[in-house]
């Protein structure tokens, strides 16, 4: 092992041990990068994390688990002074009461959760330099030196933080708005691939990853393009949100924008009213309308209460027009007049 590699592995936390344990089972790249994403000797077992950090170690052991891992073993040193500086932070969001903790841990759920998406997809781009640097060096130590001078995760970490910061600004207003205008009606809708499942069934992986990711792009850029907002994909389900005026103009054009990509038709639910907001995500018989109206819809419908319809009114600036389908029994909701949203050329 080339001693320049060897250096740099102790400086940033790895032991002797590690580093020839690695290099025995051909790991050095991924010792590399573990080191300099998580740099830093592992010097605390759980207990002692705590003790450093200055909380309880059932809080620590239930931060760890919120954060998304198992349980780590008593006695062994898994924790660097970077764990024991995370703990502490986030302790000191809700110190007084036990409330306050399960609103900390319920947070730390969230964002964690949040991340790991973000994770799944950087972990895709680092498998993808790492085929790269095998295919430019002949050796595991020259492709572990090439990790360290690589600048992409400091970009790309550069990027996420600019991102957060945009998407903290508007998620900011958006609560100020609701919280000055408690009753306002916000529109929700769902949109999902008709014949998905059978579809989901006869196409190989890589196939199904392009319409995946196809649709999702569809959804996404035609959804903020006319003002509402993806809420979350669950599948080949989407859910968005956003002003009744501006999530009905989305909803067409979502549509339009499925066929023109040639996606299948899409199945859509719309309905409007107060939500309750939390954590990301909106709840209340809004939310629920919405998605047991996507169940009734046929492929290519977008089918709406007829209080949507009533809330929108007239609107020369809106092409559509509502096409009655009469009172339909919903699912766990009960009987509600129902209409078809369609543009009236």
């Amino acid at each position: 092992m080339r001693e320049e590699l060897r250096l740099r592995l102790i400086e940033l936390g790895a032991t002797d041990d590690e580093i020839a344990r690695a290099a025995a089972e051909g790991w050095l790249p991924l010792l590399a990068f573990d080191c300099m994403l998580m740099p830093g000797q592992k010097r605390y077992d759980l207990a002692s994390l705590a003790a450093a950090a200055g909380i309880d170690e059932e809080l620590a052991r239930r931060l760890w688990r919120a954060v998304g891992f198992p349980d780590v073993p008593a006695g062994v040193e898994a924790f660097t002074d970077r764990d024991v500086d995370a703990a502490r932070l986030a302790f000191m969001q809700a110190p007084k009461s036990d409330i306050e903790r399960g609103t900390l841990l319920q947070q730390v759920r969230v964002i964690s959760g949040s991340l790991a998406r973000i994770a799944s997809v950087e972990a895709t781009g680092f498998a993808d330099l790492l085929e790269e640097l095998h295919a430019e060096y002949s050796s595991d130590d020259d492709v572990a030196l090439a990790i360290f001078d690589d600048k992409r995760l400091v970009a790309v970490s550069a990027l996420i933080d600019y991102l957060h910061r945009l998407q903290l600004r508007a998620a900011v207003w958006r609560v100020m708005v609701l919280a000055a205008e408690p009753g306002i009606a916000i529109a929700v809708g769902f949109a999902d691939l008709s014949g998905y499942t059978k579809l989901s069934a006869e196409l190989d992986a890589p196939a199904l990853s392009d319409l995946v990711g196809r649709w999702e792009a569809v959804a996404y850029d035609t959804i903020a393009a006319n003002g509402a907002r993806v809420v979350k994909t669950i599948g080949d389900e989407v859910m968005y949100v956003g002003l009744t005026r501006e999530t009905v103009a989305a909803s067409l054009a979502l549509r339009d924008a499925a066929t023109a990509e040639g996606l299948p038709p899409l199945r859509i639910g719309l309905a409007a009213g107060p939500v309750v907001a939390r954590d990301g995500d909106y709840f209340g018989p809004v939310v629920n309308l919405a998605s047991r109206l996507t169940e009734l819809a046929a492929a290519g419908e977008i089918l709406v209460p007829a209080s949507l319809r009533d809330e929108l009114g007239p609107d020369p600036g809106l092409d559509v027009q509502w096409v009655p389908r009469g009172v339909q029994q919903v699912r766990s909701i009960g009987p509600a007049e129902i209409f078809a949203l369609e543009r009236s050329r």
